[in-house]
């Protein structure tokens, strides 16, 4: 989960003016004291002037009080001056009171078959309910009363007030809602967790953002203000004489959060219950809310015994195959030497790559291993006590899953890496040889014959993959149908975890070590996982964890993948596949189609979800003047692919181009070394008169 880097997640933003000089030189002694000026007359102490309108409205709640089918609030608004609000006149109180069935907000029914309405549990008003009155007590002052027969003074539950606009009634009083109390120890999930992913949910694209509310301290009550309306039981919950024992909104919480977000996005499994259950959901009944939203066609698969303090999280981890794949993760570890340049290879590898390609880059596949010179490093797996876990022994050769060989892949490129970045691939991915040591630990090598000099250090990364259950060698490609739904028979992509290593940096010429692998990284290891949690990757079997630091052996600055507006590059396919072009892309199929997968991105604002990955702003400053390539020949410079990846008008591009910036120029030899000519830090650093913190949120 998101380690979240302000205490609170209300948005406060305080301004302190002091006044006074500083830096004047003296011209003397002090001159003498005054006499001491006239007393002020006394009287009332000064009051804002009220208003009758706001951009932003604070709402205090003084107190509230519930009786027998009543309830009432006393209540202050003020606008974003502190000036008090007069003239009012849109109000709602709603109460979801706590049931043995969770909370429910009762809607009032009109009369079904000529019987009046006789249910009651909790409930809505607002200043038109019959009876209900408000009252202006000051300026900026309120008492709102109204009847509410699903009350008592005994009720329990959420209690929540708003003022503004209701539903298409416009107000001139921009709207405020408070959650004035809430029952604790009730709720198994948190605003943190909703908010880990949906970052600011009041300006997110979705419906209802307006609605979010705020706790009495001014805090997000995500949570508890979503119950108020999308209770614990659906409002399509009937008694026998046909009325509504249910909530004011069909969908649940519970079922939003279950069912709605099966589609979430890439690799989110509703199975990893954590993810949202902070704390171990309180309610185990299987017949009831939660449970009934995905177990309702033919029971519950196993044998489940619902008991008091059962953790219902872990069955459905373990069902989903999640606690497998953290445990595999867990035991293990790839480890990766200094790249050696040997005049030999064949002294270290005996046998030639499975997929070389029967034409070859630079030569047609060699009936054996040549005696040539070239670069080698060892791949090293090793348990959690230290011990090497044999790569050859556990190779497993066949597509069919066999647990006592869960490897399913080992191998490893050559990456020239220049400047913490990686700027090329001199070794081909498929001309390469192999062999096996005494230990189990695997070499890989590639011939200088085979490799395309780059005027660079060199590095290798390896990836090792180990198969669970289920393993298809599909790379995840056909898991989604045409209409973007997971496919029907359960296929979830090539069920496997892989481990990636990167080696030290060596100078190409001397062999010498440079330094050892380094990124440069602007996001926390786990803004990743807090969105794709199950433990895996769609592509490569890879990983999310650590920021997805697996991702650039391929994503790099020097690979020239497509983010569907630019190149490559981590950064500019981030922003691109989640709210850029990339994001209107699908992959491809069960029936051979490009299919639109599910993009949770699309929940949040791309400017104000900058903190979903990133902890803090990003310096301008410290980015590399360093081009990143492009498929086609091309390259563009940093700070504009990032910024292009989102901002695709012809507009923004002119502006980048203006100052300095460069989209899909000509790439040239070393273009990693060539410096670029943009200027962007110089306006949008930082502090400076259109910092980047100015028009996207780096905190919460």
């Amino acid at each position: 989960m998101r380690i979240f880097t302000s205490r609170k997640l209300a948005y406060v933003v305080a301004l302190a003016l002091t006044g006074g000089l500083v830096g004047c030189g003296s011209d003397g002694k002090d001159g003498a004291d005054g006499a001491p000026g006239t007393p002020g007359t006394p009287g009332d102490s000064w009051k804002p002037t009220p208003v009758t309108k706001s951009t932003i409205t604070n709402l205090k709640v003084i107190n509230y009080t519930l009786g027998e089918g009543k309830i009432s609030y006393e209540f202050e608004i003020t606008d974003e001056n502190g000036s008090p609000i007069n003239n009012l006149n849109q109000v709602e109180g709603k109460v979801a009171a706590l049931t043995e069935k969770g909370f429910i907000n009762n809607r009032t029914e009109a009369d079904i078959n000529g019987v009046a309405d006789n249910v009651h549990i909790g409930g809505s008003v607002t200043q038109a309910t019959t009876g209900a009155v408000l009252t202006q007590i000051d300026d900026g002052h309120y008492q709102f009363e109204a009847p509410m027969k699903g009350v008592t003074p005994a009720t329990e539950g959420i209690v929540l007030l708003s003022v503004g606009p209701q539903r298409n009634a416009p107000s001139p009083v921009a709207a405020a809602r408070v959650v004035v109390n809430k029952p604790e120890g009730q709720f198994s999930t948190a605003t943190e967790a909703c908010y880990a992913c949906h970052v600011d949910y009041s300006t997110s694209p979705r419906q209802h953002h307006e609605y979010v509310a705020k706790g009495v301290d001014g805090e997000i009550t995500f949570v508890e203000g979503c119950l108020v309306c999308h209770g614990s039981v659906s409002r399509a919950a009937k008694n026998a004489e046909g009325f509504s024992v249910g909530g004011y909104a069909t969908n649940t919480l519970s079922k939003i959060g279950h069912i709605n977000h099966q589609d979430f996005t890439k690799d989110f499994s509703v199975m990893n219950c954590s993810t949202c259950h902070v704390e171990a959901p309180k309610n185990i009944n299987i017949a009831g809310p939660g449970c009934f939203d995905c177990h309702n066609t033919g029971g519950v698969p196993g044998v489940i015994t619902p008991n008091a303090g059962a953790d219902l999280r872990i069955p459905h981890e373990s069902k989903s195959g999640l606690t497998e794949r953290q445990a595999i993760r867990a035991k293990y570890k790839l480890e990766l030497s200094t790249p050696v340049k040997v005049t030999d290879i064949s002294t270290k590898a005996d046998h030639i790559a499975e997929d070389w390609s029967s034409s070859g880059t630079n030569r047609p596949k060699p009936a054996t291993v040549p005696a040539e010179a070239g670069w080698c490093t060892t791949l090293k797996v090793t348990d959690t006590e230290g011990n090497i876990f044999s790569i050859k022994d556990n190779f497993n050769y066949s597509d069919v899953f066999d647990a006592k060989k869960p490897i399913v892949y080992a191998g490893a490129y050559l990456h020239a890496y220049e400047n913490d970045s990686v700027v090329g691939r001199p070794g081909n991915r498929t001309n390469y040889f192999y062999g096996y040591n005494a230990d189990g630990t695997k070499n890989i090598c590639h011939s200088d014959t085979d490799t395309s000099a780059v005027n660079a250090h060199y590095a290798y990364s390896a990836r090792v993959t180990f198969s669970t259950a289920g393993w298809m060698e599909y790379d995840g490609n056909k898991r989604y149908q045409s209409n973007g739904k997971l496919r029907a028979d359960g296929y979830d992509g090539s069920m496997g975890i892989s481990f990636t290593a990167y080696s030290d940096v060596v100078n190409p010429t001397s062999g010498e070590k440079i330094s050892a692998f380094e990124r440069r990284v602007v996001v926390s290891d786990n803004s990743c996982t807090t969105c794709h949690n199950d433990a895996t990757a769609f592509h490569k079997n890879g990983a999310f964890d650590e920021g997805g630091r697996s991702c650039v052996a391929c994503h790099d600055n020097g690979m020239a993948r497509t983010s569907a507006a630019l190149g490559a590059g981590f950064g500019p396919m981030v922003h691109s596949w989640h709210w850029g072009n990339g994001a209107n892309v699908g992959e491809i199929a069960a029936d051979g189609t490009q299919a639109k997968t599910a993009n949770g991105a699309s929940a949040i604002a791309g400017s104000t979800s900058c903190v979903a990955c990133h902890e803090t702003v990003v310096d301008l400053d410290k980015v590399p003047n360093q081009y990143i390539l492009e498929p086609g020949s091309k390259m563009t410079s940093p700070i504009s692919a990032n910024c292009f990846a989102c901002h695709t008008s012809a507009a923004a591009q002119a502006h980048m181009g203006s100052n300095g910036g460069e989209i899909s120029i000509p790439s040239v030899a070393d273009w990693f070394k060539q410096p670029t000519a943009e200027a962007c830090a110089v306006c949008h650093a930082e502090g400076k008169s259109s910092g980047i913190e100015k028009h996207h949120k780096f905190t919460r």
